[in-house]
Formats: C-alpha cells, sequence, structure tokens
C-alpha cells in the first residue's frame, strides 16, 4: 500500500515537471543542463587545480578518482539490481526528449554524478559550493523534464552521488593525510 501510494505521488510530481514542456525556452535550457551533466567537464576542475592550486592538486585527485571508484561500480550494481523501467517506457503518454544511456530509471546517473561532484569540488572551493548544489539540483530537474526519470529517482541519484562523494573524502583524508 506505501508502495502503490508514493508511486502514484512519484508519477503526480513527474507529471508536474514534465508538462512544463510547452514553454518554448525549457527544453533548450534543460537540454544544455542535461548535456553538462554528462560529466565532459568534470575534469576541468583537475585542470584548475593543478595549475591554479598545485598544492592541492594530488588530494584533488585522490577525492576525484575515489568518488568516481566507488560510485561507478556502485551504480551499475543498483541499476542492474532494481531495474526500473524510465517514464517513457512505462507510459504511453510520455515521450522522452533525450536518448538515455542505459535501459533502466534508478538512479539518475547524471544527478549522481552532479551531487557527487558538487561536494568533491565543493571540499576544494567552499565558495563555489551553493552554485555547484544549484547546478546539480538542475541536472536532476532536467532529467525529469526530459521524460527520462521520476523524482524519485533523482532523490536516488542525488542521495547515492553524494554518499559516494563523502565515502571519498573520508577515505582520501584518512588514507593520505
Amino acid at each position: 500500500m506505501i508502495k502503490a501510494y508514493v508511486s502514484q505521488y512519484d508519477l503526480r510530481l513527474f507529471r508536474f515537471i514534465f508538462n512544463f514542456r510547452r514553454n518554448s525556452l525549457l527544453p533548450l535550457f534543460f537540454r544544455i543542463f542535461s548535456f553538462l551533466g554528462d560529466g565532459y567537464f568534470y575534469f576541468l576542475f583537475l585542470l584548475y587545480m593543478y595549475f591554479s592550486r598545485p598544492g592541492d592538486f594530488r588530494s584533488a585527485l585522490f577525492v576525484f578518482l575515489g568518488a568516481f571508484a566507488i560510485e561507478m561500480p556502485l551504480y551499475h550494481l543498483l541499476k542492474h539490481s532494481i531495474r526500473r523501467i524510465r517514464p517513457f517506457n512505462a507510459h504511453v503518454d510520455i515521450d522522452n526528449m533525450v536518448l538515455p544511456i542505459d535501459e533502466f530509471s534508478f538512479p539518475s546517473g547524471h544527478t549522481s554524478a552532479a551531487f557527487m561532484m558538487a561536494l568533491v569540488i565543493g571540499h576544494f572551493i567552499p565558495s563555489i559550493f551553493p552554485f555547484l548544489y544549484l547546478f546539480a539540483l538542475l541536472v536532476g530537474i532536467s532529467r525529469i523534464y526530459l521524460g527520462v526519470h521520476y523524482p524519485s529517482d533523482i532523490l536516488g541519484g542525488a542521495a547515492f552521488g553524494t554518499g559516494c562523494a563523502l565515502a571519498s573524502i573520508y577515505l582520501s583524508s584518512h588514507l593520505f593525510g
């Protein structure tokens, strides 16, 4: 009964966000955030650290690589264990605006990576953390808007990415000082 209620609420919230597609500027806006959430630019953080803060580069590299080393295998394990069907595959009236790279919905990988990197980068550059967190939120919302994730996929991805970042920060500080 609780699962049915949560699923129903999840679908209602999904449809609320998804139905904003009628606005002409929002599709482009959310496609851009979804693309940025693909992660192609995350390595720029390491370049920044290398050239601007060379004393912190080694620590940043360990945390960055550690976070992805924790996140990637666990993410794939979760995704293929839970096997949640994507909204556009589960409901005939929902169409997707982007093609996801995999078959299943929970957790959102884009959101997971965005929150993970927001925390990792924010750990080293605290002054920009609020902007990074807002970026991560927009990546998550974009995935709902584009029809490929439910809100609970986004919440799961945010929690998962945050946990992976915290684990990497903790392990790096205890293993490498």
